[in-house]
């Protein structure tokens, strides 16, 4: 099998995983609280749900121009360039919304709402880490989690590189 085939193999499964986990993560958080969840958890989940789109459609654009070298995936480039700081800007919120929860009696449904607030604003900020500024997965790769191992940090993710070769025109 050629080393383009393989690459198109190892990230296919990516923007399924994604995709899917918008639904998925929620509904076990909705399953696993009770459904004892309010305005926290929901403020919390909402850039989380949508850091999993912009995963699934970046990856799905990769497979895409991997396949197709001729495809554009500039529109979908330039949306993903532009919601950069909006999100940012929700992951922050999804922050203080679940610090709310804990600080301030009555934000909160309960216990379950708390947890559910914070696990959705941890999971909101590490995907916006992990896809705009550093990539934190190393257990898919072998030599990622070597150079991990090594020592010699967190690289840039993927789609942060794409991102800034966008807006620079390359």
């Amino acid at each position: 099998m050629a080393l383009k085939d393989l690459l198109i193999s190892r990230l296919r499964p990516y923007w399924k995983m994604e995709a899917a986990n918008v639904v998925f993560v929620p509904l076990c958080m909705i399953y696993l609280s009770a459904g004892q969840i309010g305005w926290t958890s929901i403020v919390a989940a909402i850039p989380m749900m949508i850091m999993l789109i912009i995963g699934a459609a970046y990856w799905r654009i990769k497979v895409q121009k991997l396949e197709e070298p001729a495809r554009d995936v500039s529109p979908t480039m330039a949306i993903i360039a532009k919601v950069q700081q909006p999100m940012l800007i929700l992951c922050i919120n999804a922050v203080l919304a679940a610090a709310a929860a804990w600080l301030w009696p009555g934000q909160a449904v309960g216990l379950a709402d708390k947890i559910v607030a914070s696990t959705g604003a941890a999971l909101a900020v590490l995907e916006y880490v992990n896809y705009y500024h550093r990539q934190l997965q190393h257990f898919d790769s072998k030599a990622d989690f070597k150079r991990l191992l090594r020592g010699r940090g967190f690289r840039p993710s993927q789609m942060a590189r794409d991102v800034r070769d966008f807006r620079e025109g390359r």
